[in-house]
């Protein structure tokens, strides 16, 4: 009986080696799959608006994370940001926090900033928030 049960064994790994349904999900994946990498480009820039000296840094995170202190604005920064395939589904924040200006009545507030990817604006804080986010993705490209 054991060797009917390993002769069973070793005939059904020989059948469905030899089966062409089993070698089927290995082949049929292999051609679809590349083996480098795509890649999307974007150009992304990020503005913070208004004018005179800013009173606190801007922070952002785009291709790296930075800030700037000392800046007189209007300020821009573009970078090209190069996505995975894996970011283009899972999505790739991008942010910049814009500091703060003197208000007419001398109150610091956000100073205004936006988001712009190939050139289409994303994301402003004109509705008084603190910051611009955006979040990457393939289906953000216009």
């Amino acid at each position: 009986m054991v060797v009917l049960a390993v002769a069973a064994c070793g005939g059904t790994d020989e059948t469905a080696a030899a089966s062409p349904s089993a070698a089927t999900p290995a082949s049929s994946q292999s051609p679809a799959r590349s083996s480098a990498p795509q890649t999307k480009a974007y150009e992304v820039t990020l503005e913070v608006n208004g004018k005179g000296k800013i009173y606190q840094p801007i922070a952002y995170f785009a291709d790296t994370n930075g800030s700037e202190s000392d800046v007189t604005l209007p300020w821009k920064k573009t970078v090209a940001i190069d996505l995975t395939a894996a970011e283009q589904e899972a999505g790739y924040l991008i942010s910049v926090i814009p500091g703060a200006v003197r208000d007419s009545k001398g109150m610091l507030e956000p100073a205004k900033c936006r988001i712009l990817v190939d050139g289409k604006e994303v994301a402003t804080n004109d509705g008084g928030e603190n910051t611009c986010k955006h979040t990457l993705k393939s289906a953000s490209r216009p």
